[in-house]
Parts: structure tokens; sequence; C-alpha cells
């Protein structure tokens, strides 16, 4: 029931780009949009204002606690919102389409009824409500000329999900085949255009290098360890080195998602390979292909090395 009064507007909605976003009850774009945009445009340094943000789901919200750890903002699942009040509260749908859970009115009206002054909605862009009490939220919001706001934050990987399926094949066509993996073929577009700018013209990659020939003198290496690094098909996905001396300057991993958060003996494989390029002092990127902005954190990755 708040007016505006010439004042910010009470409902916003955020709208991620299209994408399969969502993994499970987890969806890291839609903490990203929430880190790097809703945040930074909508609630700035302002400590004056209490801010919450609810989720349907647990997971959700223990990955927005470990990201706003050192901030005031409370998180939790709308469960633990009942009677509970907060100046602004951003709500995150998580799913790529609506469905029962998120979309029971019940937990709709405790979600919105929690905001005093503003409610900030993050939802998919493809989101699908026709017929959804989201829906309704969403329309809302249109027909009172409030907030929808498209998210600029996107991923080389977006390029994956259906919708882009012609824009991909466009865009391979163009480029170099080097993997049966397109991930990995996107990954190495990304940096093949990052380090064809001029403070990284001494560096070059390879891709699917063993990862023992990085290693050479295993002697710093325990049984497992060494085992496991001198074994022929355990490899790196790309090893970015200097031209001069060709020693390696950063080790650069796509994780997809599916194969490696859910997959617990291959994340035990990823955290002995960490543990094993650290021993050996070679940072690694780790490049998630649910998460954004990989040429951002790729170049300021190789600005803080070299």
């Amino acid at each position: 029931m708040t007016e505006e009064n010439g004042r910010e507007k009470p409902l916003i909605a955020y709208k991620t780009v299209k994408g399969n976003h969502a993994r499970g009850n987890y969806n890291q774009r839609k903490i990203d949009v929430i880190l790097e945009e809703v945040i930074p445009e909508q609630i700035g340094n302002d400590n004056k204002q209490s801010v919450g943000i609810i989720s349907p789901y647990r997971l959700q919200t223990d990955k927005l606690k470990a990201a706003l750890r050192e901030t005031n903002i409370e998180v939790d699942t709308v469960h633990k919102y009942q009677g509970r009040e907060k100046d602004v509260i951003i709500l995150t749908t998580v799913v790529n389409e609506v469905n029962e859970f998120v979309d029971n009115p019940n937990l709709i009206n405790v979600e919105i009824s929690r905001a005093v002054d503003k409610l900030i909605i993050v939802v998919s862009a493809d989101e699908k409500r026709d017929n959804s009490n989201i829906g309704d939220l969403m329309r809302y919001i249109e027909y009172n000329n409030f907030e929808i706001i498209s998210s600029s934050i996107y991923s080389v990987f977006d390029l994956l999900y259906h919708t882009y399926s012609e824009r991909l094949l466009e865009i391979m066509k163009s480029r170099k085949k080097v993997s049966d993996y397109e991930s990995e073929n996107l990954m190495n577009a990304v940096i093949e255009k990052v380090l064809s700018l001029p403070e990284f013209a001494n560096l070059d990659r390879v891709m699917h290098q063993p990862l023992k020939m990085l290693i050479r003198n295993p002697e710093k290496l325990d049984e497992n360890e060494c085992r496991f690094a001198m074994n022929i098909l355990t490899h790196i996905d790309f090893v970015i080195f200097n031209k001069l001396d060709k020693m390696p300057v950063l080790v650069v991993e796509v994780d997809g998602y599916a194969f490696h958060a859910e997959n617990p003996k291959q994340l035990e494989r990823d955290k002995m390979k960490d543990a094993i390029l650290q021993k050996y002092n070679i940072p690694i990127l780790r490049i998630r292909t649910n998460e954004s902005g990989e040429e951002t954190r790729l170049r300021n990755k190789l600005s803080e090395i070299v």
C-alpha cells in the first residue's frame, strides 16, 4: 500500500537474461544479479534502512549468506521470516519456471508482506507465469508503471541454452573447434580475446595439458597426489604460459555444474588438483558454467599475476 509520492518506486522487478540458470534449488545467476545490480543500484551504502533477502529454498539462502557474510543484510527462507519485517525485501524465486511450491499463495503473502517500504523481486526472463500468482505480481508491477529492469549480467555459457542455439552455431562457425565440449570451445574464445589485449601480448595458451607436464619433479607430493598427478589421464583444461620462458602463468579449468558440483568423486579430484598446483605456486581459475562474467574475471586474474 506504499505510495510513491515522488520517491523511489516501492515495487521493482529484475529479470535475468534468458538461460537455464537454476540448478535444482540453487540459482547462481540470481545471486549475481542481487550482488552486482540490486544491492549497488537499490541499496547502496544506506545503512539506515534494514534489508532482508528471502528465498523459498534453503540452499539459495545458504549461498547468499556466504556471499554477504560481511554485511548487515539478513538472509533466510520464507518460513523463517514469518512475523518479521524489513524496510527493503529482496525476493529471489530461484527457479527457471514457476512451480507450485514457489507460487504457493500463502508463501507469497508472507514474502511480499515482510517489506515496509520497498519490495524487489528477482525472476527469470523466461519464467512461464501464465495464470500464476508470481505472474499476477509481475503484471501488477507493469500495469502500475513500476520498474521492470532487464539484467545486464551474462555468461558466455548462456549460449549453450536452447534459446541461443542458432547464435551459438553462428559464432562457432567462425572459430576453430578445439574440443568436443562446447563449453571449452566457448571458453577458448574468451581466452583468445583476453590474450589479444596489448598487456597480455607475452602470453599464450595450450589446451588439455597433462598435469605431470607442469609438475616435472613430484618430490613435494604425497603418495596419493603423486599417483593422481602422474596419471596421463589427469590433464588441465587450459594452461596460459609466458611465451619467453614457457613457464605456466595460470591454469583455467571449466567446471560443468552437474559434472563437478554434483559429483563427489570429481569434487575430490578437483580439490587434489588445486592442492597440487598450490604446492608448485601455479595459480588456478575455476570457471563454472552456471556463473557469469568470465571475460572480466580472467582479465582481472591475469592483471593480478603479470
